[in-house]
């Protein structure tokens, strides 16, 4: 403490010297400068008159001026210069500071700084009356050129003043250290101290009581920090400027296949460093870097970013992303648009061919009812999937609204059935439903669930086939059940039917008129109505699709 104290006594007297040195210099140096400036504008209104007055022949007349004369064309050219230069080699002047407020206002000034700090040019500029603009400039030392002529003085000064104040701030310090000496750090609440120091003994042990309470409370937010990082499912890891692991979490660890503690030990020991190296390397150099790396048939995004402390950098942050999930959704979007155009252009194309041969007049007139029917069959299957595919997208929607109430389950199936068995022949549709059923969710999606899963069971079902509907209830859930005796979906198909686009049999699917989206359509209103489905099928003994809703 004495020592900076007695550190802070010599910086004082040495920043009051120099703040007042470097005051008195630009002062001195703003007055000249400014004498100068009001002379050079007094000079430039002079010759201002006489060009005005005799024309460019007064330049000529006059003695060559410490100064220099530039006289430019309303347009920005140089018409006269008295340095000696080519003045076609002189580029146009019209874009000069002082130029622009001589020709807005009537006279304008500019300084420029030499490349080396050592010159200042100062410029003026005066409109003269045929619209040309008179332009003097001069050379003066720049301040900083000033300074360096006299900082050999300067510091000779400096010096004088610390080696008097040397032994005065020695014996300040000793002065004012003196009664802390005798404080008591054991006792700080006795009144035994000096008077004046009393308000700090009663400081210091409030003080003592805070740190306590502080440290406390930084164990307590170390061991949440700790918790939060533990249970992140992207991986983290904390490293010094060596590559050293200060701290690794759960994630990373299982991400770069860490079993054994690396705490203190580098980066570089982990199986995989070879795939991200160059992006521990870079830190160095950047502020933030980033890498896609894949490992184990997942895609990783990889980013550093460093940790300063007081402007420097004394360690890294590497922040490990599982982009798995968000490249699959790429993937899955780029699929669903190339499917979309192949399901619009098959019946596009049998639209285009029967029209085309109904407009070539090929067709007999007997068989042109066929043509229309045609037509129309593939229009009505266009329209179909069209609406599909805007109801997927707008499922697909983030922001999508969805106004949720109570719903009767029971109710809903039953209007459903009737409504099928209108529409139906060949089929036998058969229901158990327990009634006062209700649950929570959209209507609209929930009737289009129920919907989706009867009419498939009726169209991929077999000739003279049967459909089962069943609603029951426990004490939590609702449960909807759809049977049929159609063709069954293979094991390994079961998760892929919910898929855009997916047919177990093609061939059927294009038979029956379906679009592919159905029970897409179907597990997506399941997830926005907080449900669950589930199928249980074999080839060739039909299929069961239940869902699972939350009772209202």
């Amino acid at each position: 403490m004495a020592n900076k104290i007695f550190r802070s006594i010599l910086s004082v007297a040495m920043i009051v010297l120099l703040v007042t040195v470097i005051f008195t210099v630009d002062e001195m140096y703003q007055s000249f400068f400014n004498a100068q400036m009001e002379l050079l504008e007094a000079e430039t209104k002079v010759i201002a008159y006489g060009v005005d007055e005799d024309g460019i022949r007064f330049l000529d007349d006059l003695e060559r001026p410490d100064y220099r004369i530039t006289l430019i064309d309303k347009d920005g050219t140089v018409i006269y210069d008295n340095s000696g230069n080519d003045i076609s080699s002189m580029g146009n002047h019209s874009d000069r500071k002082e130029v622009i407020e001589a020709l807005e206002t009537g006279f304008g000034t500019s300084t420029r700084q030499s490349a080396t700090l050592t010159e200042k040019y100062v410029y003026t500029a005066t409109l003269l009356k045929n619209g040309n603009v008179l332009r003097l400039s001069n050379t003066y030392p720049s301040i900083y050129h000033v300074i360096s002529i006299l900082a050999e003085p300067l510091a000779i000064v400096i010096l004088m003043i610390f080696v008097v104040s040397f032994p005065f701030a020695y014996h300040l310090t000793s002065k004012i250290i003196e009664p802390l000496d005798k404080i008591d750090m054991d006792k700080p609440d006795e009144e035994n101290c000096y008077k004046e120091l009393r308000p700090l003994m009663k400081r210091l042990s409030l003080q003592q009581k805070m740190i306590n309470r502080d440290r406390e409370i930084l164990l307590q937010k170390k061991q949440e920090f700790e918790a939060i990082i533990g249970n992140m499912n992207e991986g983290m890891v904390l490293l010094n400027t060596e590559g050293v692991v200060i701290d690794i979490n759960k994630a990373a660890k299982t991400i770069l296949k860490i079993d054994e503690d690396i705490l203190g030990g580098y980066i570089s020991s982990c199986e995989n460093y070879d795939k991200f190296s160059d992006l521990i390397e870079n830190a160095q150099k950047k502020h933030h870097d980033s890498r896609r790396v894949r490992m184990d048939q997942r895609s990783y995004e990889f980013e550093i970013s460093p940790v300063q402390v007081e402007n420097k950098i004394s360690g890294y942050v590497l922040l490990i992303f599982d982009e798995t999930f968000k490249e699959a959704n790429e993937t899955l979007r780029k699929e669903f648009a190339s499917n979309v155009s192949h399901e619009l252009k098959t019946p596009l194309q049998s639209i285009l061919g029967y029209a085309e041969l109904l407009k070539s007049g090929l067709v007999k007139k007997d068989d042109q009812k066929d043509c229309y029917d045609k037509i129309y069959k593939e229009a009505q299957h266009m329209f179909t999937l069209v609406k599909d595919v805007i109801k997927v997208s707008h499922l697909d929607d983030d922001e999508i609204y969805i106004t949720k109430g109570n719903v009767d389950l029971s109710l809903m199936c039953t209007q459903i059935i009737e409504l099928l068995k209108e529409e139906t022949s060949g089929i036998d549709i058969r229901s158990d439903i327990e009634k006062d059923c209700i649950v929570y969710g959209s209507e609209e999606l929930i009737e289009g669930i129920v919907y989706n899963l009867c009419e498939n069971a009726i169209r991929y079902n077999k000739e003279n086939g049967e459909v089962f509907v069943k609603v029951n209830k426990d004490d939590e859930n609702v449960y909807l059940a759809v049977k049929d005796t159609g063709i069954g979906i293979a094991k390994e198909d079961h998760e892929r039917i919910f898929e855009r686009f997916y047919r177990v049999d093609k061939a059927r699917s294009k038979q029956v008129g379906g679009t592919g989206l159905g029970l897409s359509i179907v597990k997506h209103s399941c997830i926005l109505n907080d449900a669950t489905i589930k199928v249980d099928s074999e080839p060739g003994k039909g299929s069961t699709f239940t869902v699972t809703f939350r009772k209202a």
